[in-house]
């Protein structure tokens, strides 16, 4: 039996894993304390322009609590208007990467799809502007129906889409809730 051929392959692949290794480490950039181009332009839409912060610690920043794990990033305006960025589940887990602006009584100013990996033609129209901005106003608990609102708390779902409507409301109660513990207009 020829054992050279497997032993060949082994050394290669061996040789290639570590040069991949090493290559990923050398050209890696960790983008979890930058405001990316695509957040920024998304902060700008619903908060318009200005000068953003990325506040990465919350108690040294002021606030009430430490970050909650639901709660990706919180955005800083130089006017102290504030935008969590919020990655939720809809259909897929953690398929909608949503901001959320709040008004400093707290409710919620307005909403931008960052990125979604929802169904193309379902799911994926939660990133309509109509249906983003009957969450405007919300300071209580998003609840999603699927018939006409009856409360202001109520938001009717997209059609098909229930599942991401679904995960849309989730990223506007963390949004609501966190604001709240954190010290409303600070």
């Amino acid at each position: 039996m020829n054992l050279r051929p497997a032993i060949v392959l082994t050394a290669v692949t061996t040789i290639v894993s570590a040069l991949l290794t090493v290559t990923h480490n050398l050209t890696y950039v960790d983008t979890s304390g930058v405001l990316t181009d695509k957040l920024r332009s998304k902060c700008t839409e619903l908060m318009g322009s200005g000068s953003y912060t990325l506040v990465a610690d919350w108690l040294e920043a002021g606030y009430d609590i430490a970050r909650p794990d639901d709660v990706a990033k919180l955005i800083k305006k130089d006017d102290g208007s504030i935008a969590f960025e919020i990655v939720t589940s809809g259909y897929n887990k953690n398929g909608l990467d949503m901001l959320v602006a709040m008004n400093a009584d707290g409710s919620v100013s307005g909403i931008a799809v960052v990125s979604l990996t929802e169904t193309p033609g379902l799911g994926s129209n939660v990133n309509d502007a109509e249906f983003l901005s009957r969450f405007e106003g919300i300071s209580d608990e998003a609840v999603i129906v699927k018939k006409t609102p009856s409360a202001d708390n109520e938001v009717e779902a997209v059609t098909g889409a229930t599942y991401s409507s679904k995960g849309v409301a989730a990223a506007v109660n963390v949004a609501v809730r966190t604001f709240a513990e954190m010290g409303a207009g600070k």
